[in-house]
């Protein structure tokens, strides 16, 4: 690749440019705003320099919350690797009447929302929830003795939320293994070895890059995390609850503590694992042909592994029919029922008739568009500087596209309010907090290395003997682009694009701090209508988000399509 690299004309000289800007003023501004905050605490505007608030957190609540923090998100990563492996290794090994459907369903937890899964779940399992009432009844009990609360009621939503990664990546490791390996797999077991020596010596090392990713996301996702710890975690304290409260009490100086302290803790994990796969090199080649292979199993273990994987599966569904049911429930009408037994279309009759109550919608779905336009732009321009161009500053470039990976959404906010709540040159002189503007923004900065990865790694499978041949014929950079990069690239283009969109659309950790009632997206008036008790409008929002969640999947599945067909 490095003998393809090219140096830079004056068109990419210009993006390079507009990119930097947009990492310096976005990214870099933001976090040495956050820093800079952290050590003037408020009140003492003559000091220079003051490590007041770390001093203050630290002897207070600092060490509870990150062990609490750290704690969660590990137990949601052994528990999502439990669930998504088990679930990768019994729909890759078995087959069974309706598989298609049930390997479709285990994706469910895709289409929803980090907010809309919490709130699922509470509606479900928490203390007045159905499932909870119905098992209180049952045993004639307090619900209180079966409502998922605190730590576990957290472990449990972020295992629902979180394990799709674990079985994502382990289904795609699993094919190929089968396909490149099955000789490997065939061998061991005709030598004499066990299933359980096949799959701890062969399977298992040849998956520990997978099982690295998706810990990887989910400790990050945890860790990052919002919305359970606020409406489970109760009195418990968090890193991202600590940084709310303390922007919420006008304490800027300890709120951005915590975040800096929040983000060294979250890219530490990231550089471990980093550091434990750089120390694995694992073998992806074969020599002869290659043929799919799957480890033997006797017919009682098949049965049992299918019926506990079709039995959680079922569950796992359940908090997305709680939400469409309650979203049909008048207000106020279920109090202290099972199940509701007052059911009316008046919530979404009233969520398309009332230009107010539908201006939350209006609200995400504007702000997603503008946040995946500037991340397409950013990601595809810097994708293609980094992999194609040649110049100084080059690996920090693709190191600032990835630094939001590992800064929670909440440190994110509270960067971007210190930077931009007075004018600044990246804010065209004006003030930016309380604005439109601001949301998207924050957005497109947290999700930037979804599309620059998916961008990056497209473009890296791309020939540039390709480019170099239309160049020969007298082509323009542009028209090369335009003509040849761009439609190689439209698929990696559209898939990150997507995950954008969806990630936007339900933002609620960075909205939470950065809305005003004007610019409140559709995830803060669903809190307003928990908060104001009604349950039916609330399920309503949640069902018209996963609506939107799934038109955005099924129109970028279309464009995907017709493009490959072309």
């Amino acid at each position: 690749m490095s003998n393809n690299l090219k140096r830079l004309t004056f068109a990419t000289g210009a993006l390079l440019l507009a990119v930097a800007l947009f990492s310096v003023g976005y990214i870099l501004l933001p976090l040495f705003s956050l820093i800079k905050q952290s050590f003037l605490p408020d009140g003492i505007s003559s000091s220079l320099f003051s490590v007041r608030a770390y001093a203050e957190i630290l002897r207070s609540t600092f060490f509870e919350a990150a062990l609490n923090s750290i704690g969660i998100s590990l137990c949601s990563v052994i528990g999502s690797a439990i669930a998504g492996i088990f679930f990768a290794y019994v729909f890759h090994n078995f087959d069974f009447p309706l598989k298609a459907i049930f390997s479709k369903l285990v994706l469910v937890p895709l289409a929803l929302p980090p907010l809309v899964g919490v709130i699922s779940f509470m509606f479900l399992i928490g203390e007045s929830g159905m499932l909870t009432r119905g098992i209180a009844a049952l045993l004639g009990i307090a619900p209180s003795h079966f409502a998922l609360q605190g730590w576990w009621g957290i472990v449990a939503v972020h295992v629902y939320s979180f394990y799709v990664y674990f079985y994502l990546f382990t289904s795609s490791a699993l094919n190929q293994l089968s396909e490149s390996h099955g000789s490997v797999i065939d061998a061991s077991l005709s030598l004499g070895a066990s299933r359980a020596v096949t799959i701890r010596r062969i399977i298992l090392p040849m998956l520990t890059p997978s099982f690295v990713g998706a810990s990887l996301i989910t400790f990050m996702a945890s860790m990052a995390s919002f919305s359970a710890p606020f409406l489970f975690g109760g009195t418990t304290r968090f890193l991202t609850l600590e940084i709310y409260t303390a922007k919420l009490n006008g304490n800027d100086a300890n709120a951005a503590a915590f975040a800096v302290l929040l983000s060294m803790v979250s890219v530490g994990f990231l550089l471990l694992l980093r550091w434990y796969q750089s120390r694995k090199s694992y073998l992806r080649v074969t020599k002869g042909s290659s043929r799919r292979s799957t480890v033997p199993h006797s017919a009682a273990a098949r049965f049992i592994a299918v019926a506990v994987a079709l039995i959680v599966v079922g569950l796992f569904s359940l908090p997305v029919i709680a939400i469409i049911i309650l979203s049909f429930v008048k207000e106020g009408s279920w109090t202290y029922q099972i199940l509701p037994d007052t059911f009316t279309a008046q919530n979404f009759i009233k969520l398309f008739s009332d230009t107010h109550v539908f201006e939350p919608v209006t609200n995400s779905v504007e702000m997603a568009f503008v946040a995946t336009a500037i991340v397409v732009f950013i990601g595809v321009c810097t994708s293609f500087l980094v992999v194609r161009n040649k110049f100084i500053g080059k690996r920090l470039l693709e190191l600032l596209m990835n630094v939001p990976f590992g800064i929670p959404g909440t440190v994110i906010a509270v960067g971007l309010i210190l930077s931009f709540n007075h004018p600044s040159f990246f804010s065209a002189q004006s003030i930016l907090v309380g604005t439109f503007w601001i949301l998207p923004l924050a957005y497109a900065v947290r999700n930037l290395p979804i599309l620059f990865r998916s961008t990056a790694s497209g473009l890296e499978s791309v020939d540039p003997s390709l480019e170099e041949a239309a160049m020969t014929l007298g082509s323009t950079g542009w028209r090369i682009f335009k003509k040849i990069t761009l439609p190689l690239l439209f698929s990696s283009i559209v898939s990150g694009a997507l995950l954008v969109f969806i990630n936007s659309l339900g933002e609620f950790v960075s909205s939470i701090l950065l809305y005003s009632y004007n610019t409140r997206p559709i995830s803060i008036e669903i809190l307003s209508q928990l908060r104001l008790y009604n349950v039916g409008g609330a399920a309503a929002y949640c069902t018209l988000l996963m609506v939107l969640v799934m038109a955005a999947v099924g129109i970028s599945s279309k464009i995907s399509r017709a493009t490959l067909a072309e």
